[in-house]
């Protein structure tokens, strides 16, 4: 008659589906029930042990409906063993917890199914009966625990093991309740499996030992249930694992050294076992690679990161290495192509390491990303070789690993031809001891220093002829050697460089001087103090963008009656400029005791200063007002000058004053036209040149009309000097600079 015997197998599911469960464990009984040996399967996708066709579909379905620990399901199906035979069982399904999140521990129980005769009244009460007395044989030869509990938890068997690992004869443990010989932190655990009437797979129990002690065993039960669902009694199995849980302490303290290491590191740590599978991964490679640990944990190293053209050539290496222990990537760094989660490519230095964890190895993976290595190296190359000077580079004995296309240039030898020789080579015979006896007390205190300070030096080329060098030197540590660079300069085209530097230092005190004579000209220009009445005030203010600008702005008394105001702006900038400031200013001086209107100063003006501006190349822009104090009347005229804006009391919107007029300097005889404003109380005008609306910021916006508008409303009550403060104030938080591309000028008129 068939026996029911507790066949175990317990899986691994990884959410979200993209990998095949595995078998994480089983028992021994189901190793032989299929035909392997224990750890034959462990490890090896679950589908390895079932049929296809429709049996396949149910194993789909029930695991894809496993979610959570109260999850129980039972089907009937086909099993497949190694040799191929088929077997029908029946599956029970059950969820176990499992410790890393994303993935959960299934516990699959296989009970060979009864064949059933033409009897109809088969039950599975009579096959239990049947087997009763061969199942307590085999019990007895076990050296486990075996024991049977009523449907209440009573004993009703206990195999000889008992007296083993509790202390207890067999006989005194019949009748008793399974609780009484359990320490009350498990009562509640065993309790609840016993009224769930679930099967427990590897439950850790904790039993009081006769004589006192605490035993800690490794329980697996089986509640043996009727056709109609109704418990006749439980089986189960308890394996004293006391001594090997000491063990497993000793290895978990082990275990989160290795954790502290791996998640305190500064590198990319991947540990995987024997068939390449991540089952850890630190904080460092979730940023390398893009892939979270619990992403990455359960899928193959080589999928992860290395690009799939690689792939071949990478597993059947990483292959050959994880089951012979041997090979390049045994404990050496080597580079290596790797792939980040969104598919780019990056270089990276890799060495795997054997790890023995218990009775088992594990590899460990550190990946250092050496894209910025190979950036700097890459730069390194090119300057070196763009650079305009000789560099030579030799190891501790002095022999040339490395020279650049200048060296080429300067001694006349081809690269080939100097790589592998002594670096005396380069230098004149009569100095190669000396040479010799430097490089060697350089090699003893190695600092970045110039060679031979002080001293004259000198290179020799292929051709025997000699020419003037200064060489530096400095020190390169690489991983292989310590490497040491010399930078030969070619001292014939230092000495022009030197004698250039001679004039440009001339020329620049010349300039400088020109420079003071053009600022103190332009100091002597503007007026000195603002002109202040009862009834109107004006103020102006010049910011170059050089040490000199190209501005001007000007207000005087022409008469009792007549007040002038002006404002221009030269091109360029420096000393140019500044003499025609100073001959504007002169010409309009000397118009000043006279009657002219602003329109006939303008014209005067640019008669008087065409041929100078027409020869130079210059010209200017300029906005000439006129204000009679008697009538509040305004006249004024423009020479291509960007319009001043008058603001009234209480507006909200300036108003630009223009007229028609050409800039200075283009034509002779122009007829400037002029226009005439009456100026209310509280009316003021600001006067700019195009430095101030045209400033950018780094965004390239300009500050603009629109914004100097609302300045000058929001500060309209203020003084002449405060407005021109807010509005510099305004433009150079706008520009974030304190300095700025143009000139800036800025005067303002009000009237109290």
């Amino acid at each position: 008659m068939h026996q029911f015997a507790p066949h175990i197998i317990v899986i691994e599911l990884v959410r979200p589906d993209d990998a095949a469960p595995r078998i994480k464990q089983l028992t021994p009984s189901a190793a032989t029930l299929l035909g392997y040996g224990e750890q034959e399967l462990i490890g090896k996708p679950v589908d390895l042990i079932y049929a296809a066709g429709n049996d396949k579909a149910l194993w789909q379905e029930a695991l894809a409906d496993a979610t959570d620990k109260n999850t129980r399901q039972s089907f009937a199906c086909e099993i497949v063993t190694k040799a191929n035979d088929k077997i029908q069982v029946l599956i029970s399904l059950s969820v176990l917890s499992s410790p890393t999140p994303n993935k959960t521990d299934i516990a699959l129980l296989i009970q060979d199914k009864p064949v059933l005769s033409e009897v109809e009244d088969f039950s599975v009460e009579s096959a239990f009966t049947e087997s009763e007395e061969r199942f307590r044989q085999m019990a007895e030869m076990a050296g486990e625990w075996l024991w049977e509990q009523d449907p209440e938890g009573f004993y009703s068997y206990s195999s000889a093991a008992v007296s083993q690992i509790l202390g207890y004869s067999p006989d005194e443990v019949l009748g008793k309740h399974y609780t009484e010989f359990l320490t009350p932190q498990d009562k509640a655990t065993q309790q609840h499996y016993a009224t769930s009437h679930r099967p427990f797979y590897a439950l850790l129990s904790h039993y009081r030992h006769k004589d006192g002690r605490q035993i800690l065993t490794e329980s697996t039960g089986l509640p043996i249930i009727n056709a109609a669902g109704k418990l006749l009694k439980w089986r189960g199995v308890d394996r004293d694992i006391t001594a090997r849980m000491h063990f497993q302490d000793a290895l978990i303290e082990s275990e989160k050294r290795i954790r502290l290491i791996i998640e305190s590191s500064l590198s990319a740590i991947v540990i995987m076992d024997s068939y390449g599978i991540v089952t850890d991964w630190n904080h460092p490679a979730e940023k390398i690679f893009g892939w979270t640990k619990d992403e990455a944990i359960g899928r193959r190293l080589d999928e992860l990161v290395i690009p799939p053209r690689l792939h071949a050539a990478h597993r059947r290496g990483l292959e050959h290495f994880l089951h012979t222990g041997s090979g390049p990537l045994l404990n050496r760094l080597i580079e290596q192509t790797a792939i980040r989660r969104d598919g780019t490519e990056f270089p990276v230095e890799l060495s795997i390491s054997p790890l023995k964890l218990g009775n088992a190895y594990i590899f460990s993976g550190f990946i250092h990303d050496i894209t910025e290595r190979k950036r700097l190296e890459h730069r390194f190359r090119q300057a070196v070789e763009s650079a305009p000077n000789a560099i030579v580079m030799v190891n501790k004995s002095g022999t040339i690993v490395m020279v650049n296309a200048q060296t080429e240039a300067f001694f006349g030898y081809s690269r080939a031809e100097l790589i592998g020789q002594p670096v005396e080579i380069l230098v004149p015979k009569r100095f190669r001891n000396a040479h010799v006896g430097v490089r060697q007390a350089y090699l003893a205190t190695p600092v970045s220093r110039p060679m031979g300070a002080g001293q004259d030096l000198y290179g020799l080329r292929k051709d025997g002829t000699e020419f003037p060098v200064e060489i530096g030197l400095s020190l390169i540590d690489s991983k292989e050697e310590t490497l040491v660079l010399s930078t030969i300069v070619d001292i014939t085209t230092r000495k022009a460089t030197e004698a250039a530097i001679r004039q440009a230092q001339i020329n620049l005190a010349i300039a400088q001087s020109e420079i003071k004579i053009a600022q103190r000209i332009q100091a002597s220009l503007s007026p000195s103090a603002p002109i202040k009445s009862n009834h109107f005030e004006v103020t102006g203010y010049c910011l170059p963008a050089d040490q000199v600008g190209g501005d001007y702005f000007d207000y005087f008394y022409r008469n009792e009656d007549h007040l002038d105001m002006i404002i221009a702006d030269v091109s360029g900038h420096s000393i140019g400029p500044a003499l025609f400031m100073v001959e504007t200013r002169s010409a309009i001086r000397t118009q000043a005791n006279g009657s002219g209107t602003p329109a006939e100063t303008l014209k005067v003006l640019n008669n008087f200063l065409f041929e100078d501006l027409d020869r130079s190349d210059y010209f200017i822009t300029l906005f000439y007002l006129q204000y009679n104090i008697t009538n509040h009347q305004l006249s004024f005229a423009n020479a291509g000058h960007p319009p001043p804006l008058l603001l009234s009391l209480f507006q909200s919107e300036c108003r630009e004053l223009d007229a028609d007029g050409l800039i200075l300097g283009i034509n002779k005889n122009v007829v400037f036209e002029e226009k005439t404003t009456t100026l209310s109380q509280g009316d003021l005008i600001l006067l700019y040149t195009d430095g101030l609306t045209e400033a950018e910021n780094a965004d390239g916006e300009f500050f603009g009309l629109k914004r100097v508008n609302d300045i000058l409303v929001q500060h309209a009550l203020k003084s002449p000097q405060a407005i021109i403060e807010a509005l510099l104030e305004q433009l150079k938080q706008f520009c974030r600079s304190e300095s700025f591309n143009d000139d800036i000028t800025l005067m303002i008129f009000k009237r109290h």
